[in-house]
């Protein structure tokens, strides 16, 4: 019987705020869709050509990329649909089983089984691209650092001689040295040491990173899905190879992984405060290796603590996050004297941190530098994040739209949509960008992004109707032209990059019966003049922001002036400033130099001035080859003391003043054979006349 009167009564199970759920609905999509217009806007959009043309390479090797994807798009697409109408049925049979026998495999041996062959994968790739070596001056500084921390110290006490010791990114304070790094990665690659293979460490946790990956995915998407992004994980060469490098972005992203895993079983209201201990821990390991990224994704998994389960399990997520991050601030206040202050900061100065000013290379950062950087950073990923002659972010935004417009995958789209775009909005305030096997300080955008690319897919899949069939052959063809052609390009760049810092001269000593020796390392004139700056105690920003606007041959004269200055007067702190005072005039000066004009090409030149013949001197020295010694330094005891001690070699009368401290060894020049750049380089035995 119908009701005729009365007072309508609310469904019994309504929620009291469930008025609220269309606007917050509203709000969402809109949300959403604006991700995905900035999204688009960056990741497609030339901005970097509309706003900053001088950079010209990444802008033309954009530029082609967007042609190859036109063309692919022109080719694959019709030739896929003419393929479909001819052999749709058998076309969707065939996937169909693949779907099914992968659907069939049990989950956790699936996971487990593709964490192992990828991280096979990653081991192997060490190897033939790397040669197990570290090939960026981080990894070789928190590599020092992890060989300070497998001696059992924190720091070491830094060289007197430090003209022959330093090295990017090692800071020297209060008679200490150590990296400026946070020391959560170094402790990993200490445990490697420990046991002799270091290099294990980051295919061991990109393998962890897919297993923990998949257990998130299959929570937040569905088994189907969950497979999905591993096999799209497995083959993204981004991924790939970071995995093989010693990269700290790795380790990072392992414990960020966890951290999405914990808070979605917070959000099921699973062991609530069990898994958000793990999410308050797991954010604090990834701090003391990346606190930025880390902080980045804090927000927003600590909003969906809040807005899923309240305050309560937020507060636990907060209190174990902090004490996870006291063993960082304890660090950072015995090495730098200050719990916040990290040693970055104390190596580079306040330039260094987040804001719009004078970076520490004396060049201003702006609003407008920083869009250009963050667009070049999205176009890269949108290149390199699968290299398909595709654009690899095309899934993401499809996923972002359908969640716009679907409200049962809203929720999971808005948390991912928040983590992918978490770091992307933090180095926008950050003044340094680096694009080293890919846009780096994007990494930890990758699981999200990865996830995205997979519900993207499955939902165009789920649309494309009797179209279905063309769908499936393009991204099939597209995936392969990628493994086939793409990836082996990109891996056959990456194996000829810095062939330098290939070599393994601890072997060659080994063939030689070597094991207690001052390997002098035949440098090039940048590397001798910069060492000398920090010899002086000149700053690392100062050096750097000098050696990129002054003449070499002026900054050899200062420091050779220094030098005589000091040898016969007693107040070398007065020295050390004149010299100082003399750089700061010659930067403010605005000299006109050129680089590239000498055999080591970092060394400007001013044209308008001759070459002394101290200058010529240093310069045919290079002529003969040189190397390089960063990538030596962690091969060092930091103490000094035992072993193949790598020194640079500077000249003849001051390496003299090296022999005193090592008496009775005997004496190499580490060099390369020829001046060809990856000539072999190969240990000479020094006789007494030539140390």
């Amino acid at each position: 019987m119908r009701r005729t009167g009365g007072e309508a009564r609310p469904p019994p199970d309504r929620h009291p705020h469930a008025a609220t759920q269309p606007v917050k609905q509203s709000i969402a999509a809109v949300l959403l869709v604006l991700v995905a217009f900035l999204l688009f806007s960056l990741a497609f959009l030339p901005w970097a050509s509309w706003l900053k043309p001088g950079r010209d390479s990444e802008t033309a090797a954009y530029l082609t990329t967007v042609l190859t994807w036109s063309l692919w798009l022109v080719i694959a697409v019709p030739v896929a649909a003419a393929v479909a109408l001819r052999w749709g049925g058998a076309v969707n049979d065939f996937f169909r089983l693949a779907i099914r026998r992968i659907g069939d495999l049990p989950e956790r041996r699936f996971a487990a089984t593709c964490a192992l062959v990828f991280g096979s994968m990653a081991l192997t790739l060490s190897w033939v691209l790397f040669r197990q070596n570290p090939h960026l001056v981080d990894t070789i500084a928190q590599l020092f650092q992890a060989r300070v921390f497998a001696n059992g110290g924190l720091t070491a006490p830094a060289p007197r001689e430090l003209e022959f010791f330093a090295a990017s990114h090692l800071v020297t304070h209060a008679g200490r040295w150590f990296s400026q790094y946070p020391p959560g990665h170094p402790a990993l690659l200490a445990l490697g040491l420990l046991v002799g293979f270091p290099w294990l460490v980051n295919p061991l946790f990109a393998a962890g990173t897919l297993f923990v990956g998949f257990a998130a995915a299959r929570r937040l998407i569905g088994q189907g899905g969950a497979k999905l992004a591993v096999v799209f994980y497995m083959i993204s060469p981004f991924v790939l190879f970071m995995s093989a490098s010693y990269m700290n972005h790795v380790t990072t992203g392992f414990f960020l992984t966890l951290a999405l895993y914990a808070a979605i079983r917070v959000g099921e209201n699973s062991g609530k405060m069990r898994w958000a201990s793990i999410l308050g821990l797991a954010l604090a390991a990834a701090a003391t290796i990346r606190p930025l990224e880390s902080a980045a994704w804090a927000m927003v998994l600590g909003c969906w603590v809040l807005a899923r389960r309240g305050w309560k399990p937020a507060f636990v997520v907060g209190s174990c996050c902090f004490i996870g991050l006291l063993p960082l601030l304890a660090f950072n206040e015995l090495t730098t004297g200050n719990p916040l202050r990290f040693g970055y900061t104390l190596l580079w100065g306040e330039g260094h941190g987040l804001g719009f000013h004078t970076d520490p290379w004396g060049e201003p950062f702006t609003p407008m530098v920083s869009l250009v950087n963050s667009a070049l950073d999205l176009q890269r990923l949108n290149a390199f994040l699968f290299e398909w002659p595709l654009p690899s972010l095309l899934f993401v935004l499809l996923a972002l739209v359908i969640g716009a417009r679907e409200s049962r995958q809203r929720t999971t789209v808005g948390l991912l949509a928040g983590l992918l775009l978490a770091a992307p909005i933090v180095y926008f305030f950050y003044w340094h960008r680096d694009d080293y096997l890919g846009p780096r300080f994007l990494y930890a955008s990758l699981m999200p992004a990865i996830l995205l690319t997979a519900i993207g897919v499955i939902a165009i899949d789920q649309r494309f109707g009797r179209w279905q069939a063309a769908f499936r052959l393009t991204l099939a063809a597209t995936m392969l032209f990628a493994l086939i052609v793409n990836v082996p390009a990109s891996a056959g760049v990456i194996a000829g990059m810095e062939p330098e810092m290939k070599a393994h001269p601890e072997a060659q000593a080994r063939d030689l019966g070597v094991d207690e020796a001052v390997v002098f390392v035949k440098t090039g004139w940048g590397s001798r003049l910069v060492g000398r700056l920090w010899g002086w105690g000149v700053s690392a920003s100062e050096a750097e922001q000098t050696f990129r606007a002054v003449d070499g041959c002026r900054i050899q004269s200062a420091l050779d002036s220094a030098d005589s200055a000091a040898s016969v007067r007693s107040d070398s702190a007065q020295v050390r400033a004149n010299l100082i005072q003399q750089l700061r005039d010659w930067r403010q000066a605005g000299l006109i130099v050129e680089k590239g004009l000498l055999p080591d090409g970092s060394v400007r030149v001013d044209r308008t001035r001759a070459m002394s013949g101290r200058c010529v001197q240093e310069i045919q020295q290079d002529r003969s080859g040189f190397t390089l010694y960063g990538t030596l330094v962690w091969r060092n005891d930091p103490w000094l003391r035992s072993g193949l001690v790598y020194a640079r070699y500077l000249e003849r009368d001051r390496n003299r003043r090296l022999l005193d401290r090592y008496p009775g060894r005997d004496y190499y020049l580490y060099t390369p054979l020829s001046p060809e750049r990856g000539a072999q380089t190969v240990l000479v035995r020094l006789g007494p006349e030539e140390e």
